[in-house]
């Protein structure tokens, strides 16, 4: 593949990442509702999305994106590994939400 095919190719998943990128952070805020209303299991899957917008992010070049995705990441493996999301918590996953949108 040449140099201008390959980077062709790069600006499709870029672009595609871009179009896709407000219903990932619906989902995000969905299982933020859900979290907010007890449901457990909506913290994995919240720290499921914040994990693919890291990784995905940084390899399409939304270095900020990625950052932003890295510390929600961060902050909800600490709240799996202790077993749940306090009060606190929920604040800082609703402020490090806030920073991720701002940064997408």
């Amino acid at each position: 593949m040449s140099q201008d095919a390959l980077q062709a190719h790069l600006d499709r998943l870029r672009a595609k990442f871009a179009t896709e990128l407000p219903r990932k952070l619906a989902e995000a805020d969905a299982l933020l509702v859900a979290l907010r209303a007890g449901d457990g299991e909506a913290l994995k899957g919240l720290r499921f999305v914040a994990h693919r917008l890291h990784g995905t992010g940084g390899t399409m070049g939304f270095a900020a994106l990625s950052q932003a995705a890295a510390a929600l990441e961060a902050r909800l493996d600490a709240c799996l590994q202790a077993g749940g999301a306090g009060p606190e918590d929920v604040a800082a996953i609703v402020a490090e939400l806030a920073a991720l949108k701002a940064a997408a």
